[in-house]
């Protein structure tokens, strides 16, 4: 049994890295991001307007520091990864079926009247370019089957006639 899918799928593998939070360069509490604009760097205006004095005033930074209101450890900033993995999986088609082949005679009357009807009303009437080919191929049955048939065609022509009436 053959398998549904091919042995070898596609995998697309896409990673998103999305800032999540960080913590505030004055305080160090978490500063949550909205994912929208700059990421904020402190969690409230307090602590933006300490760390521009602590930055334009080197006296008070010194003072700050000795104090320990400023916080001397590197920011941390908390990440969200995200991994999508897509994998594509094609199908395979079905294998075309083949015609079934006629074994009996009564079968192969039943196909050569559903190519008589075909060529009298069908979409085969109006295609004139296939009777040629049609033709040469049951001339080539005939002749087969004449050689076939004890006495030749000439003989299989008359008993036919004789079984028609």
């Amino acid at each position: 049994m053959e398998p549904e899918h091919q042995a070898d799928p596609i995998t697309h593998v896409r990673v998103d890295h999305r800032l999540q939070s960080r913590t505030c360069a004055w305080c160090g509490t978490a500063v949550p991001y909205s994912g929208r604009g700059r990421p904020a760097s402190y969690c409230s205006k307090s602590c933006r307007n300490r760390a521009w004095e602590v930055r334009t005033a080197e006296a008070r930074l010194q003072r700050d520091i000795a104090t320990g209101a400023l916080r001397a450890e590197p920011v941390r900033e908390v990440i969200r990864e995200t991994v999508t993995r897509t994998q594509i999986i094609t199908a395979r088609p079905e294998p075309a079926a083949w015609p079934v082949v006629p074994t009996t005679a009564r079968e192969w009357l039943a196909h050569l009247g559903a190519l008589a009807d075909q060529v009298r009303e069908g979409e085969l009437s109006r295609q004139h370019w296939h009777h040629v080919k049609l033709y040469n191929a049951l001339l080539g049955v005939l002749v087969d089957l004449g050689e076939a048939y004890p006495g030749g065609m000439d003989y299989l022509q008359r008993d036919a006639t004789r079984r028609k009436r």
